[in-house]
């Protein structure tokens, strides 16, 4: 008897602690608990990990309850208001599909529901309609009937608080990605490639913590396009016109949309309207060119042969006339022709070229029983090249040729 009554007091003091608990992880202030249900309604599967970032009610409910029913339009225009804001509303009853779903049509329940739920328990749910709001950390904000007249301005406190992400986890991490990249230019002071990265943003408000860092670039671009403005109006003044429109353009990339960009590109145009200043920008450009080509060719001088980077010179030179490179690369081929060493080097070089090449042909001919169309090939590299030793090669081929 005495053994019996104790257990009965065991089992008592862990339903009530099991109780306490459970109601304890439904207050406000406390992370909500998972949910769960064996089938959906209106949405694919859901969980509140799933929707983190997001402003989610959770309401609890059943087909058989009268209040439960009353509350359901008020719940289906609040999905409609709010859902393009990035609330998620959701429905969960314990009753099985085949009695939600003819139910939730009938009343026209556009927003999810969850069937089989046995998630009450975890909210410490003790009577229906029951609902809670959550916050985008995942904390319950708010709980009580959903009629109650608290209930919308703790949805428009939460999303006041914390404003919810309409984007995608995937779409969120891509653009987190690029900004990554775009505030890494910005530190380098590569600002135009900072502004052309960011104008391929999209969807930035839909995200407050995206928003924010895309304010604070767009300040940092606005600022330097201010600063290139005045930049611009000074070389105007000293009539450095090709850096003025450099600045200019600039500016116009920079503040794209903005009142600062449309000056830039109307002091632009004003500009452009003066012959002495096309010009001036038209030989900044091939000045520019040009020194890039000459750039790559020097880069590269040490993997060319002599031949080739003499006809690189003589092309550069050819190309920009009149411009520093073009002057630089026509004295460093008009050098490579004066050193006697260099330029026997390269006949040398051409000679084996066109030497080595007559020669295939004449022995692919020879080899085929046609010695007449060889003839012409050994011809050339004697006539050429008569004192090299591809010239001996030919003239004992052509003998060949003769016996047969």
């Amino acid at each position: 008897m005495k053994k019996a009554l104790i257990l009965s007091l065991v089992v008592s003091f862990v339903a009530v602690a099991g109780a306490t608990r459970a109601a304890a992880q439904g207050t406000v202030g406390s992370k909500a608990p998972e949910i769960m249900a064996s089938d959906w309604l209106n949405t694919p599967p859901l969980s509140l990990a799933r929707l983190r970032g997001r402003i989610v009610v959770v309401e609890f409910w059943a087909t058989w309850c009268p209040p439960c029913r009353k509350s359901i339009p008020h719940l289906i225009e609040l999905h409609k208001t709010y859902a393009p804001k990035g609330v998620v509303i959701i429905g969960l009853s314990d009753e099985p599909k085949t009695k939600v779903e003819p139910f939730a049509a009938n009343l026209g329940m556009t927003y999810a529901v969850g069937c089989g739920s046995s998630s009450s328990g975890l909210y410490g749910v003790r009577g229906i309609p029951h609902a809670f709001v959550v916050d985008t950390e995942g904390k319950i904000v708010w709980g009580g009937h959903p009629m109650n007249e608290d209930f919308e301005p703790a949805i428009q406190k939460a999303l006041k608080d914390t404003p919810p992400s309409l984007m995608t986890a995937n779409e969120k991490a891509a653009a987190e990605a690029l900004l990554d990249k775009v505030e890494a230019a910005a530190k380098k002071e590569q600002y135009a490639v900072a502004a052309a990265m960011l104008a391929r943003l999209k969807q930035a408000d839909e995200d407050p913590k995206i928003k924010a860092r895309v304010a604070a670039l767009r300040k940092t671009l606005a600022d330097r396009a201010e600063a290139r403005m005045a930049e611009a109006e000074k070389c105007i003044e000293t009539k450095q016109y090709p850096q003025a429109c450099t600045a200019l353009g600039e500016v116009a990339a920079l503040a794209s949309g903005t009142d600062t960009a449309a000056k830039a590109t109307d002091r632009l145009k004003e500009l452009l309207k003066d012959d002495a200043v096309r010009t001036a920008v038209e030989q900044a450009r091939r000045e520019d060119e040009a020194a890039g080509l000459l750039a790559e060719v020097e880069e590269n001088a040490a993997k060319k042969a002599p031949a080739a980077l003499l006809n690189a010179y003589d092309d550069l030179a050819k190309r920009f006339p009149g411009t520093k490179a073009g002057q630089a690369a026509a004295d460093k081929a008009k050098a490579m022709r004066a050193d006697p060493a260099l330029v026997a080097k390269m006949q040398n070089a051409a000679a084996e070229k066109d030497c080595l090449g007559w020669l295939s042909m004449a022995k692919n001919f020879i080899k085929a029983g046609h010695g007449d169309k060889a003839k012409p090939y050994l011809s050339k590299v004697i006539g050429k090249y008569p004192d090299t030793d591809y010239a001996k090669d030919a003239r004992q081929l052509l003998a060949t040729i003769g016996k047969k």
